[in-house]
């Protein structure tokens, strides 16, 4: 069952989570701030129905979201760790359910076995869970979430509205992407008029920057690459090393490339442990650089996207540019 409205998905929504006994709530694998506030935003909103609940993420989790009140609960997946008996899976901000990544290399057949529900914002969405809210043009799933729970009647307190806020405010890069609607804007009032905490979401999203960091921002935009409307860099293994900066760090240096004026395009190529490549996409609209991501079994948005290939940085980056720059090209006024 696919639903878009989260008025109409509320009442059999509640049903479905009144009948469960233990509910089992996962992300994506890289969690971000939105994938991080909603877990935590649905762990709270059951407790408050008095269910029992376990939140597990795959880490790394984002040092701006550790503060956030539950975050000492949820649990960090380590490979072979068994997962808890529940009857009921709610996935949040994910598009399939692979891309809960090891936690479901190792245990798709459990998985399977039981209902899973999804709610979420992605365009790249295919709708294959035993019950799916998903509303693309949400700004983010924390956004998507308030209008659920203010649906089902849930109450959102200081905490629930702290979780999501951080969650609708990273997601929007503070409202400046294309997918702020009126009704964000609507949704992050109401938070704040419910006491989420504003001044320590700033605090943390954006004024926590490690020195460590900054000096991996350094080093990888001394290798800043800039043609055709393409803008690129390649973070290494070496870099972190030298630097001692956290994973996320490289989140920093995206951002960076966004404010480049004359590219349409942005891509980040991460090495990883293994020498594979973690690929961060991002574009002006109209361009969709997530149908890119997805020839690598990645997705996302239509202007923020990335992937998982198994290549090194060099032969990501000689097989995604081209691609980036026939996109760059297209639909130029």
């Amino acid at each position: 069952m696919i639903y878009n409205d989260p008025a109409i998905a509320a009442a059999p929504l509640a049903e479905r989570i009144a009948a469960a006994q233990h509910i089992l709530i996962l992300t994506h694998i890289n969690p971000d701030g939105d994938a991080v506030g909603a877990t935590l935003g649905v762990w709270h909103a059951l407790g408050t129905l008095g269910k029992q609940r376990t939140a597990i993420l795959m880490p790394p989790v984002p040092g701006y979201t550790q503060w956030l009140p539950g975050a000492d609960q949820i649990i960090l997946y380590q490979s072979g760790m068994a997962l808890p008996l529940v009857d009921l899976a709610i996935l949040v901000d994910t598009a399939h359910l692979t891309r809960i990544g090891l936690i479901y290399d190792e245990h798709a057949a459990f998985l399977a076995t039981l209902p899973v529900v999804v709610i979420d914002h992605h365009v790249t969405n295919d709708g294959s869970a035993t019950f799916n809210l998903i509303d693309p043009d949400s700004a983010s799933t924390c956004d998507l979430l308030y209008r659920l729970f203010c649906a089902m009647g849930v109450d959102i307190d200081r905490t629930i509205a702290t979780c999501l806020l951080l969650g609708l405010t990273t997601d929007t890069q503070s409202f400046q992407t294309n997918a702020t609607r009126p009704a964000s804007l609507r949704a992050a009032a109401a938070l704040l008029e419910a006491g989420a905490d504003h001044a320590q979401i700033i605090q943390a999203v954006y004024y926590g920057l490690p020195a460590s960091s900054a000096a991996l921002m350094g080093r990888a935009l001394a290798g800043l690459r800039c043609e055709d409307g393409v803008a690129w860099v390649t973070v290494s293994r070496e870099m972190f090393a030298a630097t001692g900066a956290e994973e996320e760090a490289a989140d920093e240096v995206i951002r960076v490339l966004q404010r480049i004026g004359e590219a349409r395009v942005m891509a980040l190529f991460k090495e990883r442990d293994d020498g594979t490549t973690k690929v961060s996409l991002r574009a002006r609209a109209p361009l969709n650089v997530a149908d890119i991501a997805q020839r690598w079994g990645g997705g996302g948005h239509a202007q923020a996207a990335g992937a998982n290939i198994p290549m090194t940085p060099a032969d990501a980056a000689d097989a995604v540019v081209p691609l980036l720059k026939a996109l760059a090209a297209h639909d130029l006024p």
